[in-house]
């Protein structure tokens, strides 16, 4: 029976070691887990002991036997060092001990240093050392290292976070008490002996008060500790799956901010992507430069989230880079303030883009505040600096490189425009010149040519006036009236022709009805517009202009060879083209006779060809003609 006893009191501290170091594999942050070693060098040294006891129970004396009761004596100071090791880290980690248990500390240093004398003396002077030993072991190592351990179990449950929603931490509170039991069974209670409290306290007096062996009262002690220590150790895994919580957490809140950063920036992509795609809109489709450049600064104010924005160019000598454009939260408007800042004019100065660097700050009266951030981005253009564009901020550091990449963007759509409004302007005076010519040609062909012609009816006139010969003279006044209404019929044409050159703002459509109803209020001839079109075609502004001039110069021909009596003019579309007819019902022509008699026609072509266009005329002696022309609309 107390063999086995030993057997399962060794086997449970083995089970206790083994299931420490097993534990100790893990990773752990509690501060049980840093003292495992201890705990586990215990249990494997003490169980050691114990299976020493029960081989040397009935062992005839032998070499073997003294072995064994020599690694006994060894084994069992170690193994209670261990526990005393193990109960002070536990303690310790657990956090700082209160100042009563210092000053005990110190009270209990002097008597314990005394006993420790004393021990060492009765056991190098006793005659069987083991037994004194075993005894002064287990009162001054077993005994405290068990209350020492059975305190760190309670003020490790008393400190625990969470005790009461995680009942492996209950088992802590039973691991503590089962420690007080071993510390009284272990080290409290010793072979009868004249040493210590061993007269009156000894295995005799438990056994005759319980009626149970101490051999049993120690077993249960150790199993209790055991069972508790392995079921406290369930905090371990409980402590692991809440930090893969804590980390399936966390990466899930990483993985919904890398989606929300994903997003933001997808989201300041395609707003940036809008406004250059707004700004070319608004370039292509000829909006005045002032608006685009207002509207450049303030998308780019808006967008980086900027106090204010603005864009300036030299003025013409070069000499002073003046502001053109400002945008503000309050203030929105085409300017003409000389920039003073050094900082911009570094900037345009060096060709190069630039943040303002950090602590720097200058005043800013349009805003009445200091500024503190600032991109500048210089406007470039082959080689020449223009001029610049920035935003500012009264925060530090609100802009960085990205910003600084972004405002680069919007400065080419600025350059763009600028000289989208030049080469306009350029192409504006070319078209009045070329009008220019034509009129001179027109006054040449027309207005010079009658002037001669009357002034040789006049002479002519005169002289059969003299004559007497009044029949042949009101003849050449006739002939004359005659010519002089032909020629003012063309002024008349040619002041209606040059009040539609172009479209204008009343659109393509109405200034092609307009001018049809007033051809035919001037000719006499019925006239008839047809608009089959939902929308205003999407024309560029050559197409426009040679579209309109092509058909001032087919109405003129009806007027002058077609002698007809209505004419029809039909404006239709497609995906891909405008089409616009004029038919008349006049007398036509043979297409043989075609350039002798129709040499404007050529010139009609080369229009539309200009345009990227076509051109078609077909007519039918006696029936009239029809003049049939195309040109490309501009993709969207």
């Amino acid at each position: 029976m107390v063999e086995q006893l030993y057997f399962i009191y060794g086997l449970a501290f083995f089970s206790l070691g083994l299931a420490s170091l097993l534990e100790m594999r893990e990773s752990s942050g509690l501060p049980l887990g840093r003292q495992l070693l201890w705990l586990a060098l215990f249990g494997l040294t003490h169980s050691a002991v114990e299976w020493c006891d029960m081989f040397l129970l009935d062992a005839p004396a032998s070499d073997f036997s003294q072995a064994l009761l020599l690694a006994r004596s060894i084994l069992l100071p170690v193994s209670a060092a261990m526990l005393i090791r193990f109960g002070v880290g536990l303690l310790a980690e657990v956090g700082p001990l209160p100042d009563w248990a210092t000053f005990a500390q110190a009270v209990l240093f002097v008597p314990v240093m005394l006993i420790v004398a004393y021990a060492l003396v009765v056991i190098t002077t006793e005659s069987e050392p083991e037994r004194a030993a075993d005894i002064w072991s287990r009162y001054l190592l077993f005994l405290p290292g068990g209350l020492m351990t059975g305190a760190g179990f309670v003020r490790h449950w008393l400190k625990a976070p969470r005790r009461e929603a995680n009942s492996s931490y209950r088992w802590l509170l039973l691991a503590g008490g089962a420690a007080f039991l071993y510390a009284l069974a272990a080290g409290l209670i010793v072979e009868r002996n004249a040493y210590g409290l061993a007269p009156w306290i000894n295995y005799q007096t438990v056994e005759g008060l319980t009626h149970v062996p101490i051999q049993l009262w120690r077993t249960l002690a150790a199993v209790t500790l055991t069972l508790a220590v392995i079921r406290a150790l369930g905090l371990f895994a409980n402590e692991r799956r809440l930090q893969l919580s804590l980390l399936q957490r966390e990466r899930e809140r990483a993985q919904h901010a890398a989606l929300v950063a994903q997003r933001d920036a997808r989201q300041i992509a395609e707003r940036w992507s809008e406004t250059l795609v707004q700004i070319s809109r608004q370039i292509a489709t000829l909006e005045p430069l002032d608006q685009v450049l207002l509207a450049i600064v303030d998308r780019g104010r808006l967008l980086l989230r900027a106090n204010a924005a603005a864009l300036a160019l030299w003025n013409e000598d070069y000499s002073q880079l003046v502001v053109k454009a400002f945008a503000s939260a309050d203030e929105k408007a085409m300017v003409s303030r000389p920039v003073t800042q050094q900082l911009i004019l570094d900037a345009v100065t060096n060709r190069r883009p630039m943040l303002m660097p950090d602590g720097a700050a200058w005043r800013c009266d349009a805003l009445g505040n200091d500024v503190r951030s600032a991109a500048i981005v210089p406007l470039q253009f082959e080689g020449e600096t223009l001029g610049a564009l920035w935003t500012i901020s009264t925060a530090a550091g609100a802009f960085g490189d990205t910003d600084l990449t972004h405002i680069e963007h919007l400065s080419d759509q600025a350059v763009i425009a600028i000289q989208h409004a030049l080469m306009a302007a350029r192409l504006q005076s070319l078209a009045v010149v070329e009008e220019r010519a034509r009129i001179a040609r027109e006054m040449h062909d027309g207005l010079a040519q009658l002037l001669g012609y009357v002034s040789l009816e006049v002479q002519t006139v005169e002289a059969l006036v003299r004559q007497q010969n009044s029949e042949a003279a009101l003849a050449e006044l006739s002939q004359a009236r005659a010519r002089i209404n032909s020629a003012q019929a063309d002024v008349r044409e040619n002041i209606l022709s040059l009040r539609t050159t172009l479209a204008g703002e009343a659109g393509l459509a109405q200034s092609l009805a307009e001018y049809v109803e007033e051809f035919g209020i001037q000719t006499g001839i019925t006239t008839r517009f047809v608009n089959e079109l939902d929308t205003s075609p999407s024309l560029s502004p050559l197409g426009e202009t040679q579209l309109v001039c092509i058909v001032q110069e087919a109405l003129a021909n009806v007027r002058k060879h077609s002698q007809a009596r209505q004419v029809e003019l039909r404006l239709s579309a497609d995906d891909e083209r405008v089409h616009i007819t004029v038919r008349d019902d006049g007398v036509g022509f043979a297409p043989r006779s075609q350039a002798r008699r129709h040499f404007g026609l050529e010139t009609m072509r080369e229009r539309s060809q200009s345009a990227g266009g076509g051109l078609t005329v077909t007519s039918t002696p006696d029936e009239g003609t029809e003049v049939a022309l195309w040109l490309p609309q501009l993709q969207q």
